[in-house]
């Protein structure tokens, strides 16, 4: 039900439906922000959706060096989204800065590129989850101290009723932020992107597909929380 309604809300976000055309190869970085699960995460949405609207098919490529189109941490192309690492915590009981991570666990998800901060930073002791909202479901059966990862995720996890004993949350650390960029091989095709980027931006439609995946987290944790045996 979930993937239908990313489908129907689909064509109305981002435009026109995609036309018969030779698949762009498309990289994606090993560690996805707004992971619902081991496979469904924001990213590969915004890569269809970029599709969608270019009227592009695309497919994605096995090497980065084959790829026509990158996303994640890069030094050009329009951002998609800033990263900034934050912790949630209990509301009774949990650390209540940083420094108390010491020797401590923290949950995170696989290839997150906050776990060597967070060790080498805090002396804490990682805990990997295949996504992230398996990790924020480490933290309420007890397998850490505190989940960390993106500041708005957190915060917005923060807000739900159903995280009224899990709403703490530690100050983000912006020296850590990432900008993810979509970069392309082509100039002609990165002009076609930055522009509709630039679009989704003005018109609050990034910020939607961005709030849909915050959603779709928060929705897989809750399922999670009745159904994963962790032990």
């Amino acid at each position: 039900m979930r993937a239908l309604s990313f489908l129907a809300l689909l064509p109305a976000l981002l435009g026109p439906g995609l036309a018969c055309a030779e698949p762009l190869r498309a990289a994606l970085p090993e560690y996805r922000v707004l992971s619902s699960s081991e496979s469904e995460s924001f990213e590969p949405a915004l890569l269809q959706a970029l599709a969608e609207s270019l009227e592009e098919t695309v497919e994605v490529a096995d090497r980065s060096e084959d790829a026509d189109l990158q996303l994640g941490p890069a030094e050009i192309g329009p951002i998609y989204y800033q990263a900034v690492p934050a912790a949630l915590t209990a509301s009774e009981g949990g650390v209540i800065d940083w420094s108390q991570l010491q020797g401590q666990p923290f949950c995170i998800t696989a290839a997150s590129p906050y776990t060597q901060l967070i060790v080498q930073r805090f002396d804490a002791q990682p805990r990997e989850y295949p996504s992230a909202a398996h990790a924020l479901i480490g933290l309420k059966l007890g397998e850490c101290r505190a989940v960390v990862d993106d500041h708005r995720l957190l915060a917005e996890m923060a807000k739900l009723p159903e995280w009224r004993r899990y709403n703490t949350l530690l100050p983000a650390l912006p020296d850590a932020e990432q900008l993810l960029r979509v970069g392309a091989e082509s100039g002609a095709l990165q002009a076609r992107i930055d522009a509709l980027i630039q679009a989704w931006e003005g018109e609050g439609r990034l910020d939607e597909l961005v709030q849909f995946w915050i959603d779709e987290v928060a929705f897989q944790a809750y399922v999670l929380a009745d159904t994963l045996d962790c032990h």
